[in-house]
Parts: C-alpha cells; structure tokens; sequence
C-alpha cells in the first residue's frame, strides 16, 4: 500500500498570494543590491533597506545566492548582484537599449554645451542612469554614473518624470520617496523638498544647487505617446553656468532632444 500525498490545506489563491509576495521581497533584495554594486551590503543593512526581517533576508538571499541572482562579495560578508542578472540584461538589451539608439544625439548634446548629459530611466519609484556623456567642463564632484540607481526626486530628471505624473500617482511616490531620503537626514529631505516644489511650478525638474552645493542641473521626461513619462534627459553644470539668461535655450534644446528619443522608443518593450 503506497503512502498518499500530503494535500496542502492552504487555498490555492492564499498560496498564490504568498508566491507574489515572496517574489516582490526578492525583488525588492534585488532592487537594493543593485545600488551598491561595488562595495556589496551587509544582511543587516539590506534588511533594515527593505523593511524585512532578518530571517527573511537570510532566506531569501541563499536563494538567490543559490540561482546565481546574487553572489557574496570575496572575502566580506558583504553581497551584491550575481552573473545572472548580467546575462539576463544581455538578452533583453536589444528591447531597451535606448541609451545605445541615443548614444549619436547624446554625445553631440554633451559635446555641443560643454556640460554633462545623462539619460535615465524610471524603474518604479526609482530612475536609473543608463547613459553619461561629459563635456568639456569636469564636475569632480558629480558621481552619478550608469548603473546608479535614486529615487525619483533625488535628482532632476528623476523629477521631470515625477512632475509628468497624474496628481495621484505623484503624491503616492513622492511619499515613498521621501520616506527613503529621510534616513539621509532632514536637511537632505528639505533640499529635495524645495526641488520638487520648485519643478512642480516650472513644468520640469530643475536642481537649484539643492543637492549638490556648486551644482546644477535641469531635467526633461521623455514620454510615451499615451503621455506617461518612461526615461528623461537631464544636463549638470555648475550653478555658475546655469543661470537665467543660459537656462532658457538649455531647456529648449533639451526639449527637442527629448522629443527626437521619444520617436526611438517605438521598436522598444517599455510600457
């Protein structure tokens, strides 16, 4: 007589439920590592980040860890992203390179105005920087580059794509976000208050030495036809170099380079 198979007395959607909630926990690991790619977290960071247990984040990072999602930075106890997520981005790069179809148009943007040129992507409440292209003028203390993943309103292009937001959704992720700025103190948290009020006025992201003391930057969305902003084109100079008189024709000529990329996301797979 043959031994009957254990029947699960969870209801298939309370199992379905809880498969969803474990992948947005591994997700939202993932998210978190991605931020910290170089020196890698520590458990205990990455839980206090995403709000899990430390259990949680135990588990769930064996797992990943296990299916090469994540990997153990040599000789800490350190992690970060595995070789996975690397393959994985290889083989949907064709569908979302729109840094490489921009790259001709970026390149001259940046050579043309002497300042730095940056294309970002939204990643739910975050953007990412996909593309940098420097100028003639050096901003050593601007260390942004591709991979960085911030909140939306930490930056200004992250902001030109807030500022694009139906009313709601802006207000549910502008709390989100703040909520994250606030373990980088309330002086940061206040900084990023005055650029948001101030783009929300303007009609696109503009850093008013907010973040950075010494640093500029305006920002532009690049949306789909539906209107919902997918990436934005920003450029950082000196506060110096972008006063009034010099900040009209930026924000016109970054307007038209937006809406040059905009037709380069036909072919591509965002939503």
């Amino acid at each position: 007589m043959t031994a009957s198979t254990p029947v699960s007395k969870t209801p298939p959607k309370a199992r379905a439920s809880e498969g969803a909630q474990s992948v947005r926990r591994a997700v939202a690991l993932l998210r978190a590592l991605s931020t910290h790619t170089a020196t890698g977290w520590r458990l205990s960071d990455l839980a206090e980040e995403t709000g899990l247990d430390h259990t949680t984040v135990h588990r769930l990072l064996a797992g990943l860890v296990e299916e090469r999602l994540a990997t153990r930075v040599a000789g800490t106890r350190r992690y970060t992203l595995g070789a996975l997520t690397f393959e994985l981005g290889v083989a949907a790069s064709p569908y979302f390179s729109l840094d490489r179809a921009a790259a001709p148009r970026l390149a001259k943007l940046a050579a043309d105005t002497r300042d730095m040129v940056f294309l970002n992507v939204r990643s739910g409440a975050d953007s990412v920087c996909i593309a940098r292209h420097e100028g003639r003028k050096a901003l050593k203390a601007y260390t942004v580059d591709v991979g960085t993943r911030r909140p939306l309103a930490l930056s200004a292009g992250g902001v030109a794509m807030l500022v694009c937001m139906p009313r709601a959704e802006y207000v549910d992720i502008e709390a989100q976000n703040l909520r994250s700025i606030m373990r980088r103190g309330e002086a940061r948290q206040a900084a990023v208050r005055r650029m948001l009020q101030r783009s929300h006025r303007l009609g696109y992201g503009f850093n008013q030495e907010d973040i950075i003391p010494g640093i500029a930057a305006l920002g532009v969305s690049i949306n789909m036809p539906d209107g919902a902003p997918v990436a934005s084109l920003s450029l950082a100079a000196s506060g110096a170099d972008l006063t009034v008189p010099r900040r009209a024709p930026l924000l016109e000529r970054l307007r038209e380079e937006a809406t040059a990329i905009e037709a380069l996301l036909e072919p591509m797979r965002y939503d």
